[in-house]
């Protein structure tokens, strides 16, 4: 693994979307000696299978897994990331909207947030800031709209092999390895995210019932350091 190197890697089927995220990302400031790439992934059957092409095409250290749909307004989001696992090598993956606690039926939305999420009149989420909960929270799950790591851990198309769960599947997966999933709370504002046009939860309760069978039923795997701070 090349750890001066970070990978975008997109699963895309909206130019318009694509092109939009891409111009967030070429405006990102790179730390000197820091190489970037991005991988399009067209066509994918799976996002599981996207994400295992493009993880298995590139040597970078660091990958941040995100939607086409995702805008990144952190100019410093590179050297942040880079940052927060150069902290703590039992760090494996930062997401950007996470819950500290999984709910029994398995839907991360209806769970406590980190950060606490709202939605604005025009369509765009943001978080509610709470100065008391600044800096790193370690979290039982991410929501897929960014997902970076730096450990290559292989996303489970054996069973996700639709558009829902991925997300938290591959949390867990981190987490019965041993690694820290971690969510970054602070006053700036890190990222804008429109789903609305795009969103399609057709399968979601199929594989939501995967997930609890697999992870839930079947397995326990506590949090280290529940609802607290890293």
């Amino acid at each position: 693994m090349d750890k001066n190197k970070v990978c975008f890697i997109i699963c895309v089927n909206d130019d318009m979307f694509f092109e939009e995220c891409l111009r967030y990302i070429h405006w990102l400031e790179v730390p000197e000696g820091i190489e970037i790439e991005v991988l399009e992934i067209r066509d994918a059957s799976s996002m599981t299978s996207g994400y295992n092409e493009g993880m298995n095409s590139s040597n970078a250290k660091y990958k941040v897994y995100m939607h086409q749909d995702c805008f990144l307004v952190n100019k410093h989001f590179i050297q942040d990331m880079v940052s927060i696992f150069s902290s703590d090598v039992n760090i494996g993956m930062i997401g950007l909207n996470g819950t500290e606690k999984l709910p029994e039926n398995g839907v991360i939305w209806s769970g406590r947030r980190v950060p606490e999420s709202y939605e604005l009149e025009n369509g765009w989420e943001a978080y509610r800031y709470d100065r008391e909960k600044d800096g790193l929270w370690e979290v039982e799950g991410i929501d897929g709209v960014l997902m970076a790591t730096q450990y290559d851990i292989p996303w489970r198309e054996d069973l996700f092999d639709g558009w829902d769960f991925y997300d938290l599947s591959h949390s867990f997966e981190m987490r019965q390895r041993g690694y820290r999933v971690v969510v970054p709370v602070h006053k700036r504002f890190w990222y804008q995210h429109d789903d609305k046009p795009v969103l399609a939860l057709w399968d979601y309760n199929k594989y939501r019932k995967k997930f609890l069978e697999e992870y839930i039923i079947n397995a326990s795997i506590p949090l280290s350091a529940e609802g607290r701070k890293g």
